[in-house]
């Protein structure tokens, strides 16, 4: 009886096929940190190397870092041009769309605008944001700032903002990951919107947004990390900070999201110089 081998093509295609599902077991996702390309982060919104759900590109893994900033002293706001007053620098966009600057602002002349449209055949997650990336010589105590909204139109039940820390390769982190962060949530969403491992989520408000008028907000970021992540951040690389409006999960041909986002004043830094009161 003649005896079935298996051909020279055939185990070419196997061991094609085997060397392909290794590369991707090897690779993570790239973005904010939150699994979007925002982070992070953020949905967009924010990747980190080990698994996760998260379903949108926001800053988190190491290949989507920019040149290491300077170390700045945490006895002041750290951020630079915090109120955009001297135009976009320091702050950027990790991807398109890029923010813009806009003279609907909380003082002074400008400030970060943040214009969602999407059609409805847009799926999945997308995330619009500005992202500042400092390196303060000790981990500051205070986010805080303004935020508006204008024209929100909620396409899609998952629609809502956030600003997120993401603080990368910190010498007391988590082993198993490259960064770890928190989620702020400020309104629009009254659950967690995804399952990331690397990131806790806080709720500043659970309601939808209220329009017209200048929000502040204000949180204790250290005093957070240390609850959530039982320590606070020391001898890390760098901390990205990002604010965003965002969605997750959207079916193709429905919905069309909508909103004018705008941030202005943003501080981090110590207690004692807080934008917000």
């Amino acid at each position: 009886m003649a005896t079935w081998k298996p051909s020279t093509r055939l185990l070419g295609f196997a061991l094609a096929a085997l060397s392909a599902a290794l590369l991707l077991s090897c690779n993570g996702d790239g973005g904010d940190g939150d699994g979007s390309g925002s982070p992070t982060a953020q949905g967009s919104p924010s990747p980190q190397a080990s698994a996760t759900t998260e379903p949108t590109p926001t800053p988190n893994l190491t290949p989507e870092l920019s040149p290491e900033p300077s170390p700045v002293p945490a006895t002041q706001n750290v951020f630079g041009n915090p109120g955009f007053e001297e135009g976009r620098d320091p702050w950027f966009s990790l991807k398109p769309p890029d923010f813009e600057l806009a003279d609907v602002a909380h003082s002074g002349q400008n400030a970060a605008y943040l214009n969602m449209r999407d059609a409805p055949e847009t799926a999945g997650a997308k995330v619009y944001y500005l992202v500042q990336e400092v390196k303060p010589t000790e981990f500051p105590e205070v986010i805080s700032g303004y935020y508006r909204v204008d024209n929100w139109v909620k396409g899609t039940q998952k629609q809502y903002l956030q600003f997120v820390a993401i603080v990368f390769g910190a010498e007391n982190r988590p082993p198993e990951f490259p960064n770890h962060q928190i989620r702020y949530l400020l309104s629009g969403i009254s659950e967690e919107p995804f399952k990331i491992n690397n990131a806790k989520f806080v709720f500043l408000t659970k309601e939808e947004p209220v329009q017209g008028e200048w929000i502040p907000f204000k949180v204790n970021v250290k005093q957070d990390f240390q609850d959530l992540w039982g320590a606070v951040p020391v001898n890390y690389e760098r901390i990205r900070l990002l604010f965003e409006v965002r969605f997750d999960e959207k079916v193709p041909g429905v919905g069309t999201p909508e909103a004018d986002v705008y941030y202005d004043d943003l501080y981090f830094g110590p207690a004692a110089g807080a934008s917000v009161p």
